[in-house]
């Protein structure tokens, strides 16, 4: 009876750990698209490039930081970052 009405407790979302996961996405997008762009003759805009790697950085950044544990890209934003 004592828990009853105790509060549940939800986990803080881990922001920095978010904005560096991101950051890290959002270069390996860069130099994914970088180097098409390098193989099509630079016939694509580059700010396109720049809007889509922004755009999936965001999702796939929030998708590591809520699914996943610790793993090989959080390593390597503990070391650039």
């Amino acid at each position: 009876m004592k828990n009853k009405h105790r509060k549940l407790r939800t986990k803080k979302f881990p922001i920095l750990r978010f904005l560096k996961v991101t950051l890290i996405y959002f270069l390996l997008f860069i130099a994914i698209s970088g180097m098409v762009d390098y193989y099509a003759l630079m016939e694509f805009n580059f700010l396109l490039f720049l809007t889509i790697s922004i755009i999936l950085a965001v999702p796939f950044g929030y998708y590591h930081v809520k699914t996943t544990k610790h793993d090989h890209v959080d390593d390597i934003a503990d070391e650039l970052l």
